[in-house]
């Protein structure tokens, strides 16, 4: 079923929408237009938290998963999502950056010895949130969790956009780490190293 997707900003003002196609179960939703990809993205980086509305006038609150370079995404009921983040958020420090998970954990040391320095960070709640790496000679790395759920992006020196990569599995692990000097293609860098 289609719908339009928004980003509320407040009661009054939402931005969007993005047409999208939704899964009869309202798990899964595609954009239908590809070109508006990094305007979803942008407004994800600053909340996971979206409004589905319906031809039929209905809207629907829901969470929305980082978007994939189809135009892919999950979606969770606002409520199930709330839950999830409460229940989350009594575990750990809400203030700095999200506890990484292993793979993510060694795939940014891999970064910070390749020459890249961590730029910033954002957290929305116990378990979503972004952090940006830099390079000098212009590569740029980013981590975004959303409700637990991992994803990496790279952006190489000749575009400004961001690529996703799924986790790789090595043995039956997923990871990150082994594929970063194939998929920037480069030794260690000591050169270009950018001071924090």
């Amino acid at each position: 079923m289609d719908a339009d997707l928004e980003w509320q900003l407040n009661h009054a003002l939402s931005i969007g929408p993005w047409p999208v196609h939704v899964s009869t179960d309202a798990s899964h939703a595609r954009l239908r237009d590809l070109d508006t990809l990094e305007d979803l993205r942008d407004m994800h980086d600053w909340g996971p938290m979206f409004t589905l509305r319906f031809p039929d006038g209905t809207t629907r609150d829901v969470a929305v998963g980082r978007p994939d370079d189809d135009g892919s995404f999950t979606l969770i009921d606002a409520d199930t999502a709330a839950a999830i983040e409460a229940a989350a958020a009594s575990a750990q420090d809400s203030e700095g950056p999200l506890a990484e998970p292993a793979d993510v954990a060694t795939a940014t040391a891999w970064l910070h010895d390749h020459g890249f320095v961590t730029r910033g960070y954002s957290r929305s709640g116990g378990i979503s949130g972004s952090r940006l790496f830099e390079r000098g000679d212009g590569w740029r790395a980013r981590y975004s969790c959303v409700f637990g759920t991992w994803s990496l992006e790279l952006s190489s020196p000749e575009s400004s956009r961001f690529t996703s990569f799924h986790r790789l599995c090595r043995d039956k692990n997923a990871t990150w780490r082994d594929a970063l000097p194939t998929l920037i293609g480069d030794p260690p860098h000591t050169s270009t190293r950018l001071v924090q």
